[in-house]
């Protein structure tokens, strides 16, 4: 039997090093802002067998404040907290996204990292400088759509299409956290439909408490005060004043908290609808609070403006509970074949308060339907098919081509996405 050189043998069982993906996030909890959304956190974590490199970005218009602090302040080393210089109202942001792309070029190259993918969170803002840094590297670019920010960005600088266009069509995947907003985005540029995916914020896994027992016609939204036009507070204080006569026991509890003044102004606005029997100011909620009591709830109503994505709606319908969402904004489009929700117009009153109606309407029979569809509505929105497909599409759980060799020999794997250069 011919032998295999020992040294031979030893090279084959070297362990293939994982792949590594670097994204950037302006929402992202690091040491310049910890209370930030985890949702991308939540992302690469459901992503284990895949290695990352994280900068978390914040805007400040001071340049002497910009830094670059290691960790995000939660003990993870993978992480740099980046606060770099930006105008307000994207003022000069091309040119402040380069400035990104150049500092986090010279940090990597002092780290000496291989990076076999570029996944920037929102394409028109750190997309710019992911554009750039996937050019220099060499790698493929990911692109994550977040509706609301791309939206302002589009509307007010229209001269950047031309930039968008490229930086879309050289990206080797296009990933929608609002799926309210692809075919908007296919309307103003030519996309390859395959290189398309919707991309949800994940849930955690727990245990959701669910009952067929909760307190008739008792709604709730869930807001920050601060930005209570944003989530419709006003529109649907007016909605259920309409419907009060129609429905004699109709509250609706408001969770969340905000300045005094956000809650003066919110005190006011009841006030001013005479509704100060009805609605209830409860304030802030942990969210094992939040979702203990979800179920008690006859619906969570919340027609936002622009909303990106809303977790809290999918922790509603988790809990049991039938939801009210607004039209073309936030989870609009990952619902449509779950019918134990209404929709309205954000900026209609009378569209809201007849989602309101049917809502109440329908609150048995929606609660019913949503338990006996539990499992349902947890795998639409769960990690698992979208990690799995993430992975093939950029071939992130094979070796590297310079790494193959020294590995078991491989069945067939899709070609390499394209790299940039």
């Amino acid at each position: 039997m011919t032998q295999v050189p020992l040294q031979l043998n030893q090279q084959r069982l070297q362990p293939v090093s994982k792949r590594c993906v670097l994204h950037l996030a302006v929402e992202y909890p690091s040491r310049n802002r910890p209370d930030n959304t985890p949702a991308v956190r939540h992302f690469i974590q459901a992503n284990p067998r895949v290695d990352y490199r994280v900068i978390a970005l914040r805007r400040t218009a001071n340049p002497f404040k910009c830094n670059a602090l290691a960790g995000d302040g939660e003990g993870d080393e993978k992480v740099t907290s980046m606060r770099y210089w930006g105008l307000p109202m994207g003022i000069g942001l091309f040119a402040s996204m380069t400035l990104v792309a150049w500092r986090i070029r010279r940090l990597l190259a002092k780290e000496n990292l291989e990076i076999d993918l570029v996944h920037a969170h929102k394409f028109s803002f750190e997309g710019i400088a992911g554009w750039w840094l996937a050019r220099w590297r060499q790698c493929p670019l990911a692109l994550s759509v977040r509706g609301e920010a791309e939206a302002k960005i589009l509307r007010f600088k229209p001269h950047y299409d031309a930039f968008f266009r490229r930086q879309l069509q050289d990206a080797a995947h296009i990933y929608y956290v609002s799926a309210w907003f692809k075919p908007l985005l296919n309307s103003r540029f030519q996309l390859d439909p395959s290189k398309q995916s919707l991309l949800p914020n994940f849930v955690a896994k727990k245990q959701w408490q669910t009952s067929l027992d909760f307190k008739e016609d008792h709604l709730v939204t869930i807001i920050d005060l601060n930005v209570y036009q944003k989530k419709g507070l006003d529109k649907l204080l007016q909605a259920i004043k309409s419907l009060q006569d129609n429905y004699p026991g109709l509250k609706l509890d408001v969770i969340g908290t905000g300045t005094d003044k956000s809650h003066r102004a919110a005190e006011a606005l009841i006030a001013q609808q005479q509704l100060q029997s009805r609605v209830t100011l409860v304030g802030g909620l942990s969210n094992a609070d939040l979702l203990s009591q979800l179920p008690q709830y006859a619906g969570m109503v919340m027609p936002s403006v622009n909303e990106t994505f809303g977790m809290v709606y999918v922790e509603a319908l988790l809990s049991g509970v039938p939801i009210l969402h607004s039209t073309n904004t936030g989870i609009d489009g990952f619902l449509d074949d779950i019918p134990a929700r209404v929709m309205a117009d954000p900026l209609d009153v009378e569209e809201i308060r007849h989602a309101l109606d049917s809502l109440l309407s329908n609150q048995h029979g929606f609660r019913q339907w949503l338990i006996a569809n539990h499992r349902h509505i947890e795998s639409r929105f769960s990690r698992g098919k979208y990690i799995d497909a993430y992975n093939q599409t950029f071939r992130l759980l094979t070796p590297r081509p310079n790494e193959a060799a020294d590995s078991q020999p491989a069945q067939y794997q899709p070609p390499e996405p394209r790299r940039l250069k």
